[in-house]
This record gives C-alpha cells, structure tokens and sequence, in this order.
C-alpha cells in the first residue's frame, strides 16, 4: 500500500494521540518534559493544580544535585537502532533487524515485502519474518507495519484495556469497519452493535502515523530523578527533588462550578475530572515503574557501586521483565531519558545495562508445544484469545507478545478463538 492509499484510509480515523501520551507517551518522556506537559494541560483544564511545586520551576538547583546539559537529540532513526542494540545481540537475526529498520519510511512502515527481504538479504523467509516481527516490539508502537491495518493491531496489542476483540476484528474485518459497515462485524463475530461502535471508537483513538507516537527529546537540560545512596556497604535508592510531580484536583472550584444548572457546564466540568484520572493515574504509574526498573538496575549492579573496579555486570532483560512483571517495552520506555545521580557523576539508567537480546533461551519448539497445551486444556465454549494465551505464557516465565502468539498459532495450523469457538458449534450441531 502506497502512501497516498494509508492516507486516504487514515482519513476516516481520528488522528487523537492523547491516550497514547497519558498511558506510555508520559513514560518516555524526558524529566523536564514531563513539566511542559503538565503546565500545557494546566492551561486547558482549570480544575487542575500541581499538589506540591515542581522543583523544575525553581532557578536554584535542589542543593547536592547535579544538573547537566544534555546534547544528544536521536531522530527516529537513531532512536529505534539505539534499541535494537541495546536489545539483540550481534546474530544473523540481529542484520536482518537492522535491514528492516533501513526500509523504514518517514511515517514509520517498512516499504518492501518479505520478499525483497530475503533476496536482498540471503535469508530464509522465517528469518525475514522474525526480524520485522522483532522491529514491531519496538517503540513506538506501530513501528515497522506494511500497512495501516498492521499499524493499527500492533498498538492495539499493547493495550489491555481495548475492548473485547479489537484485535481479531481489525485483522479479520478491517474494511468494514473503518468502512462503518458493522452489520458485517457484528454478522461475523456473533456480536451486538453497540460492542463494535465501542471498538471503532476505541480505534479512532489510535494513530495511522506510528512515526508521529515518537517523542523526541526537546531540551538539553537533564535532572536525576533518582539517587543511588551507599551507605555502610549497604545500597539504596531513592527519589530525588526532580521526581515525578503530581497533580490535585481543585475540589472547591469542581463544587463551585457544579452548583451552576447549566448541562453545558456540567458536560464540560465532568469531561474534565475524567480527564485529571487520567492524567492522575499516569504520572503515579510513571513515578512508581522509574523507581521499581531504577532500583531493580542498581541492585543488579551492586558491585558496581560498592567496588571501585568493578565493571557492569550483564542484565537480561527479559529476566529483569519477569522480576517486576512489566512487559520489555515498558521498562524500555522506563529507561529511556531516565538520569540517576550517583557516585560516578548522572548517568542515563539505560547506561547500566548491557547490550544483549530479549528473546533468549526460549526455542520456537517450546513455546509451540506450549502454545498447544493451552489450547488443548481451554474452555471450548469460550477459547483463549491470543492476548489471554500471551499473559497464561507469562505467568510461566515465558515471555511472547501476542504477535507471536498469533504467529506461532498460525504456523501450527491453528484458528483463531472465534474460529475455534464457531467449529466446537458446528461440532455440537453435527
């Protein structure tokens, strides 16, 4: 698909990024951005208010701290390879990620096929294929789609609270629904009509552009938003002046607004406690996964900071996922921007951990036997969803985005849940 075609589709969806900045754009965003933010918001919503001062507001330093210049500003590009670096070894698997990433186009899709891949590339077609399968897990979500439906079902599957059977009907009746012809959804999945107008809602939050999800950093100012404290041979961290601020909302304002019998004033005052929830939630979310990713690094690195020639020891992500039960792209997204004040000087978080690979010690045999057992095992009037058979695999410390469920599914001759479900009802009929 050309870029005048996704353009043509993107038309019909709303370009809304705001859900993406409230529940993983803040995450990632540099300390002193987060201040900007918060500020711009303040200025749109009156019932909003800083619950303490942002020390980012004040021209003297926070005594003891060391605030830097910063000149790094990663385009896109750079950003992406900075991942796939930090995440994957140095294999053939790791090229083929990289020839993936040189096909990106400005708004974030790959412009040749599996086919050019491998000829380009000398490479099997399940080589080619795990390596754009292991471009998408990068941020920003939607990264390295072919199309704008994939675009769409790669942010979707990081999203638990997209309604029930976004995903399944994107791929399956993606026309359809973006075309709002949702007899034809709601035909196909056995569903009422309000439950596919929640999903096309749910979708027009998305972007069509996953390029425009990056946020590029945009000050040269760094603040440690964490400080490694020893102390007796003993480490600790904690949080710093620059942490995280947090909002309050103006209870006295809300009550003198409401006492106004006006329903455009109530529509307008209720719009926005939803969205200081919001916003709420996601800057507690963002305080609390810096300090538990930055203080499950630091320990991990203990030697490091209690002996003056110890090197960096070796930290596998995925194994650091499975310790804080947070997905690979969280903690990616925790790390990035994120400066500890320690006894070497600030330094980026992301800078105490080694370059080495996600996927590891996880064979594609076992994952599909293990795939294969929990379809076995389901309810057959109500199959797993890929999402649910992802989180049943975490909970056995095995990690695997729903993609790669629906893959791995895929290559074993498996249908979907829907599809699984409707063949144990043709069974009961025959």
């Amino acid at each position: 698909m050309n870029q005048d075609d996704r353009m043509n589709q993107s038309n019909q969806l709303n370009r809304s990024t705001t859900h993406w900045h409230q529940s993983m754009g803040l995450l990632q965003l540099e300390r002193v951005d987060v201040s900007h933010y918060i500020h711009d918001y303040m200025m749109e919503n009156p019932l909003v208010k800083l619950e303490s001062d942002d020390e980012l507001d004040h021209t003297d330093r926070a005594d003891g701290y060391d605030v830097e210049l910063h000149h790094s500003q990663l385009t896109l590009f750079e950003f992406i390879v900075e991942q796939v670096e930090l995440f994957y070894r140095k294999t053939p698997l790791h090229e083929v990620v990289m020839w993936w990433v040189r096909q990106l186009d400005t708004d974030g899709y790959v412009m040749k096929s599996v086919e050019e891949g491998m000829n380009e590339t000398g490479q099997s077609e399940v080589m080619v294929i795990d390596g754009l399968t292991l471009l998408q897990q990068l941020d920003p979500p939607g990264i390295g789609a072919r199309d704008l439906c994939e675009a769409l079902m790669l942010q979707v599957e990081r999203l638990d609270e997209a309604p029930p059977l976004t995903y399944d009907i994107l791929k399956q009746q993606f026309d359809a629904l973006v075309n709002r012809r949702f007899s034809e959804v709601t035909g196909e999945f056995g569903i009422e009509w309000e439950a596919v107008q929640q999903v096309f809602q749910f979708v027009q939050k998305l972007s069509p552009v996953p390029a425009s999800l990056y946020i590029p950093p945009r000050t040269e100012m760094v603040y440690p938003e964490l400080e490694v404290m020893v102390q007796a041979g003993q480490i600790s961290v904690r949080e710093t002046p620059y942490k995280t601020p947090l909002i309050e909302f103006d209870q006295a304002y809300y009550e003198e607004l409401k006492a106004i019998d006006k329903p455009s004033v109530q529509s307008y005052i209720q719009a926005k406690k939803q969205e200081f929830d919001q916003l709420n939630q996601a800057l507690q979310e963002r305080r609390e996964i810096i300090k538990r990713v930055g203080t499950a690094i630091v320990m991990a690195q203990s030697d490091y900071f209690l002996q003056e020639d110890a090197s960096l020891q070796t930290i596998h992500l995925s194994d650091l996922a499975q310790q804080l039960q947070l997905s690979v792209g969280t903690i990616s997204r925790a790390i990035r921007g994120t400066y500890l004040q320690t006894t070497h000087g600030t330094v980026a978080l992301k800078s105490l951990l080694s370059k080495r690979s996600v996927v590891d010690n996880q064979t594609q045999a076992a994952l599909k036997e293990a795939i294969e057992a929990l379809i076995a095992a389901e309810d057959k009037q109500a199959p797993l969803s890929d999402q649910q058979i992802a989180q049943q695999l975490a909970e056995q410390a095995q990690k695997l985005s729903r993609q790669g469920v629906t893959k791995y599914r895929e290559q074993l001759g498996i249908g979907s849940s829907h599809a699984r479900r409707q063949q144990y009802e043709d069974g009961k009929k025959g």
